[in-house]
């Protein structure tokens, strides 16, 4: 942690030393700003569960007409109801296929994510949308804008974006077999999805372009790093889900406040407290 860094390489000097707690301190609280805007890094993982989205009810969030992420019947039609449950526990309510990935050109795409971002709820990330730039794998120096229509609670000490990608991975509810009446064999394998692009021609019609969308403008590629940050949603992903945010178009003030801030602003309530500690600690250091 770059703060035990300064903390063991201390100068003899008094006056070093104040200086190098000062600056740690100052550091922690900087480093405690929310990851809810970025720019930040995250992990990635996949998924598809046909479950109807964590964003898919009205109380996630602060929503434009009180519209949360649109869901789909057991025929895969889009819901009127979004008060209906999820299929993955005996209601009505399912992911929609248009919630797929697609390519706009060889280096840019659009798509949907679980989202966890540590320090934050659904209330801050559900409906929003992220640049994505991939750091690392096949797809570095790729991007994606993502729209966060779900949740993912599996790993509450990262940031996390799990991509939706139709054949990423299998339902453990059983719930895309249920939504297309078909096999959920044909989803792949558990943790896996399916394990090359010839699968996806099993897959129903209307997640074949998706599922491709992996093998083909993602190369496959497993788990990529990536430095995000938040953006207005563009029309294109909120006219699929029917969600839009109340703050998409007022968060960036609120952004450049959190990642622009004096030091003044950043201190937390003790700061008076530690800063008179530490000079009290430096005289006695001088005066001794």
């Amino acid at each position: 942690m770059p703060t035990l860094l300064v903390m063991t390489n201390l100068s003899t000097s008094p006056r070093h030393t104040f200086a190098a707690l000062f600056f740690a301190f100052i550091l922690s609280c900087v480093n405690a700003v929310s990851n809810e805007y970025g720019p930040s890094t995250a992990v990635t993982t996949r998924y598809w569960d046909c479950c109807k989205p964590s964003c898919g009810w009205s109380d996630k969030g602060s929503f434009v007409d009180n519209s949360p992420v649109q869901s789909c019947d057991i025929h895969a039609n889009p819901l009127l109801d979004n008060s209906q449950g999820t299929g993955c526990n005996g209601g009505k309510a399912f992911g929609c296929a248009s919630n797929s990935p697609w390519a706009v050109n060889d280096t840019f795409s659009y798509g949907f994510a679980g989202t966890f971002l540590v320090g934050g709820d659904e209330s801050t990330w559900c409906c929003s949308c992220y640049q994505l730039n991939f750091t690392s794998g096949a797809v570095k120096g790729k991007s994606m804008i993502v729209q966060a229509s779900n949740t993912n609670y599996d790993s509450p000490n990262d940031n996390v974006f799990t991509l939706g990608i139709p054949g990423g991975n299998t339902s453990y509810a059983g719930a895309c077999g249920l939504e297309y009446s078909v096999s959920d064999t044909v989803f792949g394998t558990e943790n896996v999805g399916v394990s090359k692009r010839s699968e996806c021609d099993n897959l129903p019609a209307a997640l074949k372009p998706g599922c491709q969308w992996r093998f083909d403008w993602f190369n496959n590629t497993e788990g990529p790093n990536v430095e995000y940050k938040r953006v207005t949603c563009p029309k294109v992903l909120t006219d699929i889900t029917k969600c839009k945010r109340d703050d998409d178009e007022t968060f960036e003030a609120d952004a450049i406040k959190a990642n622009s801030p004096s030091a003044a602003s950043t201190l937390p309530s003790m700061a008076p407290t530690a800063i008179s500690v530490l000079l009290m600690w430096w005289m006695l250091q001088t005066l001794g």
